[in-house]
């Protein structure tokens, strides 16, 4: 029997991964049942899940099919809530896979991004460390 495939990002969560990438947070791809999402772990040991309705899915081999996004957030605690719903039965259902509502939704609950150090300290840390060299 050969091994599976691992499941690949579908091109609709690449915005989300993205954005994680630019904070700086964790995430990772895993599937429950047959309902793969993109699961975001934050800094304050909470866990934020995103997945589409289920129709085209993020490891769906077939671009598209889906109709919306649900996005739940799960404290160390253990408790979780729904903080977005854009699938057809969900209070933001006009939205439907609009990434751009979803990206305003998880900046809410995103760490801000890491600042950059400004040149001029970067430059008097490579002189610092010129100058010891000789």
């Amino acid at each position: 029997m050969l091994p599976l495939d691992p499941p690949a990002l579908a091109p609709a969560y690449h915005p989300i991964a993205e954005l994680a990438r630019h904070r700086g947070v964790s995430f990772h791809l895993a599937i429950r049942g047959r309902t793969p999402g993109l699961h975001l772990h934050l800094p304050d040991r909470s866990t934020i899940s995103i997945t589409d309705d289920g129709i085209g899915g993020a490891a769906a081999r077939k671009p598209g099919g889906s109709t919306g996004w649900t996005v739940t957030r799960t404290l160390a605690t253990g408790q979780h809530t729904t903080v977005y719903d854009s699938t057809i039965l969900g209070p933001d259902h006009h939205r439907g896979t609009d990434t751009g509502p979803l990206l305003d939704v998880l900046d809410r609950y995103l760490p801000p991004a890491p600042h950059p150090r400004p040149a001029t300290a970067r430059r008097y840390g490579l002189l610092r460390r010129l100058l010891h060299l000789t």
